[in-house]
């Protein structure tokens, strides 16, 4: 019997699956406003990243993969709907896709390292295409065409000549390739992850004396400048600007004019007959699924203020190097000291709600 199995034997699975669940929708609060406060660059990217290790973990302990990760799903919706009221539904979805695609990959293959690298490809991708429809959906082909003319003209400037292919083609490249390198790099990340927290709960970190770190609270809704209306009238101004370029007089105030109504259109559609339907759906979900699922909700945050701590302690002790090294480091420093208070016998003092004192009250 290897290390790694003498400590999968001593570790209670359900509980370590609770509290990877836990993390998860810790993770979709912003870590507590850690990641927020700290203006990490690419959030949308580092939370769907770590969903995603966080998903490959409860993977690799738990004993029915595809069932424990719905599960965790499941709890993981509660939690955001609960601490997050005015969370958009896109990003609901986003959340469900995640586990959705973890628990058939993870149910039908094998190999975890193979499952986290299609998982990590799926879930950025996700992310980039919807962002694109959208987009797409709001702004029309006018986006596209603006994108394309803009282009044009600065590489006209560059002295760039017909051969060097379309703007909007080069951008989507860039784009969609970019969340292609950031997915395989999360893909892999979560699957050699498991052997360090392994490596890690055999040999646990001293206890840090530091003091508690106070953290950040975060805000109950967006400033208003990061909201969807503000944002969408600033595309279509910068839309409107391109259209009066590209088409001077009548032609481009009507084309301006069209890209204004159909936003208009779309956000009134949105806000007055999509979203209400689907927070109603997702409220009968909700309600459904809390009497099922509410004692482990309720464990689960009842274990915020822990974790929360561990995550501001692992940021500090990640300190010393930068990108995604860094994150590397802040991840196994947190999910090391949270998994270390459900080993069964190793002699270490616990904190009434499992979490060891080593590092979880830091």
């Amino acid at each position: 019997m290897n290390p790694g199995e003498h400590v999968l034997e001593r570790l209670d699975r359900d509980r370590a699956v609770e509290r990877l669940t836990a993390l998860w929708a810790l993770n979709e609060a912003g870590l507590g406003g850690l990641i927020h406060a700290l203006r990490v660059p690419f959030t949308g990217i580092v939370v769907g990243s770590t969903a995603v290790v966080l998903i490959a973990l409860i993977a690799f302990f738990a004993e029915r993969r595809g069932r424990a990760i719905l599960k965790a799903t499941v709890v993981v919706l509660l939690i955001k709907a609960a601490a997050s009221p005015h969370t958009p539904l896109p990003a609901y979805a986003s959340v469900a896709f995640q586990g959705v695609s973890g628990a058939v990959l993870f149910g039908l293959l094998p190999s975890i390292r193979a499952g986290a690298m299609l998982l990590g490809l799926l879930a950025l991708w996700q992310g980039a295409v919807q962002k694109l429809l959208i987009m797409t959906i709001l702004y029309g082909r006018s986006l596209w065409e603006s994108v394309d003319a803009v282009g044009r003209w600065i590489l006209e400037r560059m002295g760039a000549g017909e051969g060097a292919g379309s703007p909007t083609g080069w951008f989507l490249f860039f784009y969609l390739g970019y969340y292609t390198v950031a997915g395989l790099a999360t893909g892999w990340l979560a699957g050699v992850l498991p052997t360090e927290i392994l490596h890690g709960l055999r040999h646990p970190p001293p206890s840090d004396p530091a003091p508690p770190v106070t953290l950040p609270q975060p805000t109950a809704r967006r400033p208003w400048w990061r909201r969807t209306p503000f944002k969408a009238g600033v595309v279509i101004l910068l839309l409107w600007l391109a259209l009066l370029w590209m088409h001077p007089g009548q032609e481009g105030w009507a084309r301006g004019l069209r890209v204004f109504l159909r936003a208009a259109i779309v956000l009134g559609i949105w806000m007055l007959v999509v979203r209400p339907i689907g927070l109603a759906l997702f409220r009968r979900f909700r309600r459904r699924e809390q009497d099922r699922y509410g004692a482990d909700v309720s464990r689960a945050l009842e274990q915020f203020p822990a974790l929360k701590q561990a995550a501001a302690v692992a940021w500090r002790h990640s300190a010393g190097c930068r990108g995604f090294r860094r994150w590397r480091i802040f991840l196994v420093e947190l999910i090391v000291p949270a998994l270390a208070g459900v080993s069964i016998g190793d002699g270490r003092q616990q904190t009434g709600d499992g979490v060891p004192e080593t590092g979880a009250e830091e």
